[in-house]
């Protein structure tokens, strides 16, 4: 019964959030009301609140299971093999699957919305304090170190400017196979760029 119960209410959340993203690229995240996402998806007002506490929260459905698959291929890394390389790994593999169909929508509505902006950037920051976080417990980091945070909030800014690259190429109209290859290559980069002063730490 439980899992019955879950599985309506993970079909509920993704069919408010789809709702609200169809309404949402119709005609722009601002101009959109929860009242109107309700009605679309056949649910109250309180049951989209319900799901989601904001109305920023029903863009960025896919968060937390992002954030859980991230810090997940930190825990599951091979013996020997630093954060830097788990996170680095985890990363590419998600951009090599290219931009979702959704990507060009969402920069859109990024570029004419300061709200969705900060709720990225809380996101975002919530990415590196589990991070941090989790360096500190699994390499025994002392109070007062600065290294986890440091290390964290690095490997989070690559993922950061990577996605805003791949806005900016989609905003203006390069073909998704150049960037696609382009952001790769660039991220790759990035990763390296860190691995200097992060690689085998810890």
């Amino acid at each position: 019964m439980n899992d019955v119960r879950q599985q309506r209410k993970e079909e509920t959340r993704a069919r408010i959030a789809a709702a609200a993203m169809e309404l949402f690229a119709e005609r722009g995240f601002e101009k959109v009301s929860v009242v109107e996402i309700a009605t679309a998806a056949g649910v109250t007002e309180k049951t989209v609140f319900n799901h989601f506490a904001t109305k920023e929260d029903l863009v960025y459905s896919g968060d937390q299971a992002f954030e859980a698959a991230l810090l997940e291929a930190v825990r599951s890394r091979a013996p020997g093999a630093s954060v830097l390389d788990a996170v680095r790994d985890f990363l590419l593999h998600t951009y090599a699957r290219g931009a979702q169909p959704r990507a060009a929508t969402l920069a859109a509505m990024l570029a004419s919305s300061a709200a969705l902006r900060v709720r990225e950037r809380e996101i975002l920051a919530r990415y590196a304090e589990r991070l941090r976080d989790l360096i500190a417990a699994s390499s025994g980091a002392p109070p007062g170190d600065l290294r986890p945070t440091v290390a964290a909030q690095a490997l989070i800014a690559v993922h950061q400017a990577v996605i805003a690259g791949y806005r900016e190429g989609l905003l203006a109209g390069e073909p998704a196979a150049a960037l696609d290859r382009r952001m790769r290559t660039a991220a790759e980069e990035a990763f390296g760029l860190l691995a200097g002063g992060l690689a085998g730490w810890p």
